[in-house]
């Protein structure tokens, strides 16, 4: 253990030196040194689980149930810690949508507190649905039309209102995070080159190019509010589905991303779609969301970690996700969390 801490130590100092730089160049020096070590991480990598969503009172609901669990099995806790902070299924009042979102919460404070690192995303309501409300259920899945999508990037329409609203109520949750000095590592409008959320592809491929460009222009909107509001605690993560082509095409630019990732569901680790394409972009990558295709337990998880390491060797943390995705919920939990190449919590140190 000792050995480990020096090693970490030498390569914190090493990676301070690192030429990588944050999107937001006002970003502050706790971020500035995550980044860093995430970028000199060499063929290491850093395990990861998902806590849940929060506003969510069952199973699902946020918790260190996960966390507990994993530990329980493999005498490990993950490194980095997802939370859910958007469930766009559910539905509000008119101009109630923002009730939806509560991104700060204590248990992930307390987690960072440890040497945990978090990472947010969202299931976003949307905007153009007042109260997220489309025939009687959450829309987060209700395809828009483009002119729709132009209005939410258009002074006075109903769909910016909300869309401000949103912006508002999640930077007022990333703010707490901020003020007790935690980086967040931001993972908004993931997996925007599927056509399963609102803020992503049409079907209909024809009209995909113009998405592309309202995508981008609806996550530079994203990260400038967040900018404005003084959120330098942030380091963005974006992350397409590997299933899915355009993963490049709705990318919104090097000034406006920290690190690039895949979202993945798949039984053969092995074959995981777009890793070269994602480490173009000279970001540091991750596998922001994963877990097995088919959901019967059978999932290697061992298997899975070996396949990181030999087959996408620059992958800086893994994130899988909960319930029949889970280590827990699959095979080999052990192996992966404790491969000599992984790395979990209290191994990396950053402020």
């Amino acid at each position: 253990m000792v050995l480990k801490a020096l090693l970490f130590t030498t390569l914190l100092c090493y990676a301070a030196e690192s030429v990588q730089s944050a999107a937001n160049p006002k970003a502050n020096a706790n971020a500035k040194k995550l980044l860093a070590a995430l970028s000199g991480l060499g063929d290491r990598v850093l395990s990861g689980a998902f806590g849940g969503y929060t506003n969510v009172g069952d199973e699902n609901g946020f918790s260190m149930g996960q966390a507990n669990q994993i530990q329980q099995w493999t005498k490990k806790l993950p490194a980095v810690y997802g939370i859910d902070c958007a469930p766009g299924w559910s539905t509000t009042a008119e101009y109630k949508e923002a009730d939806i979102i509560e991104c700060m919460n204590m248990q992930a404070v307390e987690y960072a507190k440890k040497g945990g690192i978090i990472t947010v995303s969202h299931h976003l309501p949307n905007p153009v649905f007042g109260g997220n409300n489309a025939n009687g259920n959450g829309a987060y899945k209700t395809a828009i039309y483009n002119n729709d999508y132009a209005a939410i990037l258009k002074e006075g329409t109903p769909q910016r209102n909300r869309w401000w609203n949103t912006m508002e109520k999640i930077a007022k949750g990333l703010q707490g995070y901020k003020d007790r000095g935690i980086t967040v590592l931001y993972r908004p409008l993931h997996e925007m080159n599927g056509d399963w959320f609102w803020w992503g592809a049409l079907q209909d491929g024809s009209q995909n190019g113009e998405r592309q460009r309202l995508f981008k222009l609806l996550w530079q909107d994203l990260f400038y509010f967040m900018q404005k509001k003084g959120l330098d605690n942030l380091l963005w993560v974006y992350s397409p589905d590997h299933s899915r082509p355009s993963k490049s095409d709705f990318y919104p630019g090097d000034n406006f991303v920290d690190i690039v990732g895949l979202d993945c569901y798949t039984d053969d680790p092995t074959k995981i779609n777009g890793y070269d394409e994602m480490i173009r972009f000279g970001k540091p990558f991750a596998l922001a969301e994963v877990g097995p295709g088919t959901t019967n337990g059978q999932f290697d998880y061992d298997r899975f970690v070996k396949a990181i390491i030999s087959s996408y060797p620059k992958t800086v943390y893994f994130m899988p996700w909960n319930g029949g995705w889970s280590p827990v919920k699959n095979k080999n939990p052990w192996g992966a969390y404790n491969n000599p190449k992984v790395v979990n919590l209290g191994e990396l140190r950053v402020r």
